[in-house]
């Protein structure tokens, strides 16, 4: 909140009428799914569902001052944290760009894939689903 008028000054000096300022949230598909890892993934997964809400919030609240706000929901990504990943963290790269230099940049991307699936497929399936059916995937 404190960033605001900062980003929306950057907006004006550019003198144009459009949006400029784009803020990029990194989350992760365990925005949409919890439980797949146990009780120790418990806190990164309650993080990520924050991370959804709080971008969501702040895309409709800060739309009227010309701020948009994309998250990026990425796979399997491959990392020195995660060498089983599915995909290079250049498909994760290829997003936030799209996502900087779009003039209409989607509210969410999904870069990756999760066992072999796309990242968009595995998360809409997890939302969609009714809880009974999701619970026991």
């Amino acid at each position: 909140k404190a960033c605001l008028p900062i980003l929306t000054k950057s907006k004006s000096k550019s003198g144009s009428s459009g949006t400029t300022t784009t803020i990029i949230n990194i989350g992760s598909y365990f925005g949409s799914i919890a439980g797949a890892l146990g009780l120790d993934h418990c806190y990164y997964e309650a993080s990520k569902f924050a991370l959804e809400g709080m971008s969501d919030n702040m895309r409709r609240s800060l739309r009227k001052d010309g701020v948009r706000v994309v998250l990026v929901k990425p796979g399997n990504i491959m990392t020195d944290m995660n060498s089983a990943g599915e995909d290079s963290a250049k498909v994760v790269a290829m997003d936030i760009e799209h996502a900087i230099s779009s003039s209409k940049p989607k509210a969410r991307y999904y870069p990756g894939r999760v066992k072999g699936y796309s990242t968009k497929f595995v998360c809409r399936l997890y939302e969609m689903l009714p809880t009974s059916i999701v619970d026991k995937l």
